[in-house]
């Protein structure tokens, strides 16, 4: 602007309502034209006042509509609709469904985005909420010193719950058993308790610690869920899964419009169940200083003896014969390869009856096919696609 005859910046910074902000690792006020170091009192005064305020609820500072993918917003009205019949009207512009969501409002002649928004929607929620991540590790053996494989997820809400899911299934197992004409197959964990755990681990976590991130750890014999914070009062591990509490109650209701968790305590009680019904223990639930963890026990070992006696696939359904499901179940249960040579010597067939029956095995889905040096192009190796 023109000031005296000379062109002048103006520049208007709005009052900010995450108090207070430091410099040089002290907390400073205006008063009058001059700055001034705060006392000790005002400065906890402050981050009371700050802790009293919902986390979910504040205002992103700097948050601009430029920050919000839109696409994600227009993805999450529809699932919400779906799931839930939640009303919506995806032909209104992103800004005004995120007012009707509660996470954007008008404020001094400017745009307010809540950090839930941007935990949600923003193209980058790490700008904002830098330790709103997950850590996620495979350890070899049951304790934490050498990782197989790990990752930090940094993304959305949603895009880390879907992609923490997609590491845990990578690095646990799937087993199989043939037992006569029967194939039976059983994972290592109920995966649908697991990914609760973890939707509930970021939906419910302390915001307010900045030191820490939810930690996904996998051993040989279990995983463990860590999310910072204790559990909000009036919870206690004694009415856990009876009493219902939040610690951030639109991250946990955003969550619960597209059925990415359940009520707190339903949740609660849904891996109790989905865990017994597997045939493991149910989730052990504990407060390690400042810190709430879940553990999965798995069945090591033993994981064959999950598998169930009702429910499983006959092998006659699928055309099989008995040599081909005494195969199946050395291929299976012992890792065994069989070539065209090995099957005709165990079952004493001709060739092409060995060759009928492999190849069956194949197109069922049963078995794969590697063809073998150019020397003996017509022999088969098979073996069970889960034993990859």
């Amino acid at each position: 602007m023109e000031v005296a005859g000379s062109k002048v910046f103006v520049i208007t910074v709005p009052e900010s309502d995450n108090k207070p902000h430091l410099a040089f690792g002290r907390a400073f006020k205006r008063v009058g034209a001059t700055t001034v170091q705060m006392r000790r009192n005002e400065y906890e005064r402050l981050l009371l006042l700050r802790r009293q305020s919902p986390f979910d609820r504040r205002e992103a500072p700097g948050a601009t509509l430029a920050d919000i993918d839109e696409g994600k917003v227009r993805w999450y009205l529809e699932r919400a609709a779906h799931e839930r019949n939640i009303p919506v009207d995806p032909a209104l512009p992103a800004i005004e469904n995120l007012k009707r969501l509660g996470l954007a409002r008008e404020r001094d002649d400017r745009l307010a985005l809540t950090v839930a928004a941007l935990l949600f929607f923003g193209k980058q929620p790490r700008h904002f909420v830098p330790h709103s991540m997950i850590r996620l590790a495979r350890f070899q053996g049951t304790t934490p010193s050498n990782f197989i494989d790990r990752q930090d997820l940094a993304g959305t809400l949603r895009e880390m719950i879907d992609e923490a899911e997609r590491f845990v299934l990578r690095n646990t197992r799937v087993a199989a058993k043939v037992t006569g004409f029967e194939r039976r197959e059983i994972t290592e964990y109920p995966y649908a308790a697991v990914r609760e755990a973890i939707a509930n681990a970021l939906a419910h976590r302390d915001y307010d610690r900045e030191d820490v991130e939810v930690r996904v750890s996998i051993f040989a014999d279990r995983i463990e869920v860590q999310s910072p914070g204790r559990l909000p009062a009036p919870l206690t591990l004694d009415t856990l899964g009876e009493e219902y509490a939040l610690r951030n109650r639109v991250i946990a209701e955003l969550l619960f419009n597209i059925r990415y968790i359940e009520r707190w305590n339903t949740g609660i009680l849904r891996m109790r169940q989905l865990m017994r019904q597997h045939g493991l223990p149910e989730p052990v639930f504990q407060e390690i200083g400042q810190t709430f963890r879940v553990t999965f026990t798995g069945p090591g070992d033993q994981i064959l003896d999950l598998i169930p006696e009702a429910g499983v696939t006959d092998l006659r359904d699928l055309g099989l014969n008995e040599r081909q499901a005494r195969a199946l179940a050395l291929m299976v249960n012992e890792g065994k390869e069989l070539s065209n040579r090995e099957y005709r010597e165990r079952f004493g067939i001709s060739y092409i009856t060995a060759y009928r029956d492999l190849t069956a095995l194949v197109q069922a889905g049963q078995a794969r096919s590697i063809k073998l040096q150019a020397r003996s192009l017509r022999a088969m190796v098979l073996a069970r696609s889960l034993l990859q």
